[in-house]
């Protein structure tokens, strides 16, 4: 599924104003599901009829929705309208100059496109989408970010997941194959651009089954190191390893993780590594025993909790 960047359509139209008034959305959602058209303008500093007809222009670029049939006139931010604000937030930092429309990546809760750094390097751009895609699912993949929690609109919900995958790859970028982080801002995280193929959109024949098994050797020495570390990736599979141009690997995608001081990390990295092993026995014929491989990872994992030998 490709998903446009509609932002980028109308972030050059809009004015300071306008982002005045989103962000007067923003901050009043809080509070209000549909925030009243009055406390925007105040927000704002504008009176009611400009507030009225700046946020008719931004609903035209879909970047705020309008209700109407509550009481009172109410409005919304949307995804795009949190895009923007971003965008502009990370533009301001001097993080990125610009962003590609040409979308990179596209998973069942974020799409990447690339960006370009003031100094003219490209980097990843991030924009995770929870609520917009398999909403039946999130709650389930992202349990850790709703304890104790009782904001449920899914733009801050995706911010907290950017800043979990934010605070992993800071965590991990120093010791793993991970992407380096370079900044967060809202539900967008940019790091750094690697050149490479996840394995998923690689054709069986793509590989043989000797450069598979080295591959997959790669891949269990780095995720080793990251259980050792204390921490569980919790979605691994073929989607979420990259073959780098250098024919090194890359594990991406680290919003689902859990540290290992959760208990139920342990059936999850059990289910990582049954994942791992069965993609690469159905994909290239790699026979790895479930049964040879976790040992090492269950000691990894006792290690990182103070534990010996499961004790």
């Amino acid at each position: 599924m490709v998903s446009k960047l509609l932002a980028l359509e109308a972030y050059p139209k809009l004015r300071d104003l306008d982002f005045r008034i989103l962000r007067g959305v923003e901050l009043n959602m809080r509070h209000h599901k549909w925030v009243p058209l009055e406390d925007i303008a105040r927000f704002a500093r504008v009176d009611i009829e400009t507030a009225s007809f700046r946020l008719g222009k931004l609903d035209d670029w879909s970047l705020v929705k309008r209700r109407s049939d509550i009481g009172y006139i109410g409005y919304q931010l949307t995804i795009h309208g949190y895009d923007v604000l971003a965008i502009r937030a990370l533009a301001k930092k001097g993080v990125v100059e610009a962003i590609s429309t040409a979308q990179i990546g596209v998973g069942k809760d974020a799409d990447v496109y690339i960006g370009i750094t003031s100094g003219g390097e490209k980097v990843a751009v991030k924009f995770n989408r929870i609520g917009g895609r398999t909403s039946s699912r999130k709650a389930g993949y992202h349990g850790v970010v709703f304890q104790d929690k009782h904001h449920t609109s899914w733009l801050y919900v995706s911010r907290l997941i950017a800043k979990k995958e934010y605070e992993a790859l800071t965590l991990l970028s120093p010791i793993a194959r991970v992407p380096k982080p370079i900044a967060w801002n809202r539900h967008v995280v940019v790091m750094e651009f690697v050149e490479g193929t996840e394995l998923a959109e690689l054709r069986d024949t793509d590989l043989t089954r000797e450069e598979a098994e080295c591959i997959l050797d790669r891949v269990l020495e780095e995720y080793l190191k990251i259980v050792r570390f204390g921490i569980v990736h919790s979605d691994m599979s073929e989607f979420n390893i990259v073959l780098t141009s250098n024919d090194d690997v890359l594990i991406i995608d680290w919003a689902q993780y859990l540290t290992t001081a959760y208990p139920e990390s342990y059936e999850l990295l059990k289910r990582d590594i049954t994942v791992l092993l069965n993609a690469f026995r159905r994909r290239w014929r790699i026979e790895r025993k479930f049964d040879n491989v976790w040992p090492a990872f269950e000691e990894a994992w006792n290690e990182s909790r103070g534990e010996a030998n499961g004790d």
